[in-house]
């Protein structure tokens, strides 16, 4: 895949409530996207920030949002902050409402229970009964 063209800082930046959000972590959840946003200024926005790493796009019957995972806590934090109510032109005029995941990118909220791999063919594992 080629390297995503780095995009200039959002010209606008509209109030966000952002009330309820989760404790810091690495990665972000990035909500108020309009339905017409376009992956590759989204792309180019994020991927240009230090520690970034890896994003994931998930488009909705209704809405979109997005997980971008970085580095570290540190980075997240920085962009959390300075992105905060960022208005993306192919979004339309509102501003993005930026939130810490509730779970980092690749790790379950119960860690107690390891993810059991799939069997051969796709599916799920038996189930065993102790």
């Amino acid at each position: 895949m080629p390297t995503p063209t780095p995009v200039p800082a959002p010209s606008s930046y509209v109030p966000v409530q952002n009330t309820k959000d989760n404790p810091p972590c690495n990665t972000l959840f990035i909500g108020n996207l309009g339905e017409n946003i376009n992956e590759e200024e989204l792309r180019g926005l994020f991927s240009a920030q230090p520690g970034f790493k890896q994003m994931k796009i998930l488009r909705q019957e209704r809405h979109t949002v997005c997980f971008i995972e970085f580095e570290d806590v540190n980075s997240a934090s920085n962009v959390h902050h300075s992105l905060q109510g960022a208005v993306i032109p192919s979004s339309g005029s509102i501003g993005m409402r930026i939130q810490y995941s509730k779970n980092p990118f690749g790790k379950r909220k119960d860690s107690n229970h390891p993810i059991a791999s799939p069997g051969a063919n796709g599916a799920p594992p038996a189930m065993t009964y102790q």
